[in-house]
This record gives structure tokens, C-alpha cells and sequence, in this order.
């Protein structure tokens, strides 16, 4: 395969234990399709739930010069949520493309998400993880995880909300401890 912006040869390479195709010259990475979402989810298992699918119909996509690695279909340009970050997905075979550093942006990206959210947001994305238990595209065992991960964050950031409420709750706990 070669380099949709370069075109030099891509060599095959490990992202958090997950095998892409890196540009030795401009090292942008091509992730075959799920491989991207794979990747996110080994880099910080706080990020697990929080799922982009770039191929959804309401995503804003624009064509580009450039050609897939894989199936040589033309690659669409959108940005990845909310973020700065614009990436090259293919249609046809559902790879995506993300030049240099892009990744570590997304990751970013997602990071402030988890950090920036209050206890009202986390609340809603556990009833609509608790849901997808049932309806979601993933296994059950992995929808299970997603809603475990953000009953986890609600916690904390209750925690981070009301300070006095969680020291109480732990010296209770010390003087009652509940096994």
C-alpha cells in the first residue's frame, strides 16, 4: 500500500497493540476499518464509551484529491466530532487516514470531553450506555464495560462536585465499613 498524501510504501507498525500502516515519510497512519476505535480504546480505557463512527449519513464529508491505500476509492474529508481534527476516510472499505500527530489529537480531544463534563452530563451518558446494553452496535460484554467506565467518571466527578459529601461518605465508611 501506498501513502494517499505522498505515496511512498507504508510499513506495517504497532499503535497500542494494534497493527496499522505508517508513512516512513510524512508519518501519517492508515487504520483498516474498527482499527482506529480499537486503537482510542487501548490508549485509555476511560475513553472505551465514547464512540465516533465516521461513515453515520448525518456526517458532514467532502471529497479529496486523494486515493485509498487499500481499495483505491477517492477518501472523504470530515472532522472528527467536535474536535479541530480532520480526517480522510474511505467509504468503500471504511479504512480512515489521519496524518501525523492527528491520533494524539483525537485522544486529546476526548480527554477534555471526560474532564470538562458535569455530573447532569454523566448521568444521561449512563442511561444512554445502561440502553445500548441492549441496543448497542457492540458485543454485550463491551456495552457492559462502556456503561461500568461511566458510572465510574459519574462517581468521580460527584466526588469532585461535592467534596463534603465524599469526605462524610468515607468517614462513614471507616467507622461502618459495608462489605
Amino acid at each position: 500500500m501506498k501513502c494517499p498524501k505522498c505515496e511512498y510504501e507504508l510499513k506495517r507498525t504497532s499503535l497500542q497493540s494494534i497493527q496499522v500502516d505508517e508513512c516512513p515519510s510524512c508519518h501519517g497512519i492508515w487504520f483498516d476499518k474498527d482499527e482506529l476505535r480499537k486503537a482510542k480504546d487501548s490508549t485509555d480505557k476511560d475513553l472505551m464509551w465514547l464512540d465516533f463512527e465516521p461513515f453515520q449519513l448525518n456526517s458532514k464529508r467532502e471529497k479529496t484529491e486523494y486515493k485509498c491505500p487499500n481499495c483505491k476509492a477517492a477518501l472523504e474529508s470530515l472532522r472528527y466530532e467536535d474536535s479541530k481534527v480532520k480526517i480522510d476516510a474511505c467509504p468503500s472499505c471504511r479504512g480512515t487516514w489521519l496524518d501525523d500527530n492527528e491520533f494524539k489529537k483525537i485522544v486529546n480531544y476526548l480527554e477534555s470531553i471526560i474532564v470538562k463534563q458535569n455530573s447532569s452530563e454523566y448521568s444521561k451518558d449512563a442511561l444512554e450506555e445502561l440502553k445500548e446494553i441492549v441496543t448497542g452496535p457492540e458485543n454485550r460484554a463491551s456495552e457492559i464495560k462502556d456503561f461500568l467506565t461511566v458510572l465510574n467518571l459519574l462517581d468521580l466527578r460527584l466526588q469532585a462536585e461535592n467534596p463534603k459529601i465524599a469526605d462524610f461518605a468515607m468517614r462513614f465508611s471507616q467507622i461502618w465499613p459495608i462489605h
